[in-house]
C-alpha cells in the first residue's frame, strides 16, 4: 500500500488522508448518533454542498450542519453515526449523500434534516469479498479481459484482510454524474459505483489503471467524459460512466485535492499551490501563475460567471477567468476545505467552521444577534 504523506500546515480536506489510521481506534463512533452542541459551526468542516436554497456542511464527529439563510444561522442535523464525515453532496433539492471514515455512506430523502445510514466499512468489506471471489471464479473480469486474474487474487487477499481489521477504510468524496450514476471513492484506490440510484453498488476498484493503490481524491464530469484525481499526482478519465477508466498524462506528481470543470475547461487544484488547467479535455494541461504555495483543496464556480480556489492559509483567489485569479488577503489564516456560491458571495468551511465573504472576497459583516460563532438556531 503507498505511503500516506502527513499534510502540513492546517486541516484541510487532504487532513482525511492522515487522520483515518486513529478511526479503528474509535469503532463505538460507528454506532453513536452525533452529539448536537452549539459550537458545531466552529469545528471542523470538510465539505458543504447546496439542497435547493439549503446549505448542507459536514465534518468532525459526524457533524451536519443546514442552513436556510445563505449561511448566517445553521441547525444541526440527526445524523445516526459520529464518525468523520469527508464529503456530501446533492443529487435533487431533498436526496442527498455523504460519506466519512469507517467506511460510512449516509443518504438523507427530506435536504439533510434526517440521515440513515446505507453501509458502514463492514458491509464494504464483504462487498469487495463477495465481488472479487465471484470474478475470480468466473475466470476474470469480462469487461477488463486484459486483467489476469492473479491480480484479482491481490483485490481479494485485501479485501479478506481488511474484513478481519474491521471497519476502517475511510471514504473521501462522492460524485453523482446524475441521480442514478454515482460513485464514492476512498483511500487505497477504492471506488465503488451505482447505476440505480444507491440502491446496489459494484466495486470498480480494479478497472482503475492504480497498481499503487493510490487514493483517490474528487471527481467531476462534463458532457463527455468523468475526471477522477488523487494522490501522487494520479489522474484519470472516463467515457462510459465510469465502466473504464484510462490513465492521463498528469501534470503535477504531488496530490490533487479537487477537480472541477469551467467554461469548458477542467481545473486540477493540489499540493504547494498547484493549479492546472486543460481546455481539451485532459490530453494537454498548463499551470496557473498563483502568488502562494499554500496547498488548494476546493474548486468552485457561480454559473461559469466567476470562479473561488481556496487552500491552507487563508488561500482564497477569486476571479472571472482562471487565469486571471486575484489572491485575497485573509488575516484569519484559516485553512478552507470546501465553498459554494450564494447570493451576495460565498460560504466557505474549512479548520474552523463556517465563514461568510461577499462578491469581492471581503468578510459579511453579521448582526449583533449573528456575531457569536455564526449562529446556531435553537434545537428542535
Amino acid at each position: 500500500m503507498p505511503a500516506v504523506f502527513s499534510p502540513v500546515g492546517v486541516c484541510i480536506r487532504c487532513l482525511m488522508l492522515v487522520v483515518f489510521f486513529s478511526s479503528s481506534a474509535n469503532a463505538d463512533r460507528l454506532d453513536a448518533p452525533a452529539l448536537k452542541t452549539p459550537r458545531a459551526t466552529s469545528g471542523l468542516l470538510l465539505d458543504i454542498a447546496k439542497a435547493g436554497d439549503r446549505l448542507v456542511a459536514v465534518g468532525d464527529q459526524g457533524v451536519i450542519l443546514l442552513s436556510d439563510t445563505q449561511g448566517r444561522q445553521w441547525q444541526q442535523a440527526d445524523v445516526p453515526t459520529s464518525v468523520m464525515l469527508t464529503a456530501v453532496t446533492f443529487v435533487t433539492d431533498s436526496i442527498g449523500w455523504a460519506v466519512g471514515h469507517d467506511g460510512v455512506l449516509l443518504r438523507t430523502s427530506d435536504a439533510g434534516l434526517n440521515w440513515r445510514v446505507v453501509m458502514t466499512g463492514n458491509e464494504l468489506n464483504a462487498l469487495q469479498v463477495e465481488q472479487f471471489q465471484r470474478l475470480i471464479d468466473a475466470g476474470g473480469d469480462s469487461a477488463m479481459p486484459e486483467l489476469a486474474v492473479d491480480e484479482l487474487s491481490y483485490y481479494l487477499d485485501d479485501a479478506i484482510v481488511a474484513q478481519e481489521d474491521g471497519p476502517s477504510l475511510p471514504l473521501l468524496n462522492v460524485f453523482f454524474s446524475d441521480s442514478d450514476h454515482g460513485f464514492v471513492m476512498g483511500a487505497y484506490g477504492l471506488l465503488i459505483a451505482t447505476q440505480d440510484g444507491g440502491d446496489s453498488w459494484k466495486v470498480l476498484s480494479h478497472r482503475v489503471p492504480n497498481p499503487d493503490r493510490f487514493h483517490l481524491n474528487a471527481m467531476t464530469g462534463d458532457a463527455h467524459y468523468l475526471y477522477l484525481a488523487g494522490e501522487a499526482g494520479i489522474l484519470y478519465r472516463s467515457g462510459d460512466q465510469g465502466e473504464h477508466w484510462e490513465a492521463l498524462d498528469s501534470p503535477y506528481e504531488g496530490s490533487f485535492f479537487d477537480i472541477n470543470v469551467y467554461r469548458g475547461e477542467v481545473l486540477l487544484a493540489g499540493l504547494r499551490g498547484h493549479l492546472f488547467t486543460s481546455p481539451d479535455q485532459g490530453i494537454t494541461w498548463g499551470q496557473v501563475a498563483i502568488d502562494t504555495p499554500s496547498t488548494l483543496s476546493a474548486v468552485a464556480s457561480r454559473d461559469n460567471q466567476s470562479l473561488l480556489i481556496a487552500g491552507q492559509g487563508g488561500s482564497v483567489l477569486l476571479g472571472e477567468q482562471s487565469h486571471r485569479l486575484q489572491l485575497l488577503n485573509q488575516s484569519d489564516r484559516r485553512g478552507w476545505s470546501a465553498a459554494v456560491p450564494v447570493k451576495n458571495g460565498w460560504v466557505l468551511v474549512g479548520e474552523k467552521g463556517v465563514k461568510l465573504i461577499d462578491r469581492l472576497g471581503e468578510a459579511i459583516s453579521l448582526h449583533a444577534s449573528e456575531q457569536k460563532g455564526i449562529a446556531m438556531r435553537a434545537q428542535p
